[in-house]
């Protein structure tokens, strides 16, 4: 985590917030502890593959050329092969090579719709996409919470999986959820995750 805090400048707070989310609405829809895991680990390690980015295209201001959104959209399939080199992480790989995939085959890298693309990323499709809309970034205006869960709502059954919007949806107020993701962050996941620091040692392995 952070190395890739470094190369792209990006809070590990991000991954955190992310990996809660998803594994609210992974809980929410009954998801086993295995899942859960896979899901909560794929969350934290989902922009790995960011760390082959070129950094000025991470970092840049405006918006990107063509041909460095060409790289740019590499970095699932990136992640995917980073994971690969790990027989102990090869479990979260397929997750981080689909993040970006969406429902109706319009994401990358391979263009899965559906269930084709595995559910734990289906999940963090609409997680990462709220986290997107609600938090600063250089490419972003910021939207409230009631505007992102609209946003969301409107693309159900488009970008996004409906059963896993409607689990979402089904966390309630998002004054409430919202307090609960940014809570602690660090703490919760190094009891969920107690391995994050292993994990660690085998991305940065040269």
């Amino acid at each position: 985590m952070e190395m890739l805090d470094r190369w792209t400048f990006e809070r590990r707070s991000h991954s955190y917030r992310v990996a809660r989310l998803s594994l609210m609405i992974g809980e929410n829809m009954g998801l086993s502890s295995r899942d859960l895991f896979v899901l909560g680990v794929g969350s934290l390690l989902h922009d790995i593959g960011k760390t082959r980015v070129p950094r000025e295209i991470l970092v840049k201001p405006d918006k990107l050329t063509e041909d460095e959104w060409v790289i740019m959209r590499c970095h699932p399939q990136l992640g995917g092969e980073i994971l690969d080199r790990f027989p102990s992480l090869r479990f979260a790989r397929e997750m981080v090579r689909q993040h970006q995939e969406r429902w109706d085959g319009s994401g990358y890298p391979d263009g899965l719709s559906g269930n084709d693309v595995v559910k734990e990323a289906r999940i963090f499709a609409v997680a990462d996409s709220y986290d997107a809309m609600t938090n600063q970034r250089s490419y972003n205006t910021v939207k409230t919470a009631e505007e992102a869960i609209m946003d969301l709502s409107l693309q159900t059954g488009v970008l996004y999986d409906p059963e896993v919007v409607d689990h979402f949806l089904k966390l309630g107020n998002p004054a409430i959820f919202e307090r609960k993701i940014r809570s602690d962050e660090d703490g919760l996941l190094e009891e969920i995750f107690p391995m994050e620091g292993f994990i660690g040692l085998f991305i940065e392995e040269p």
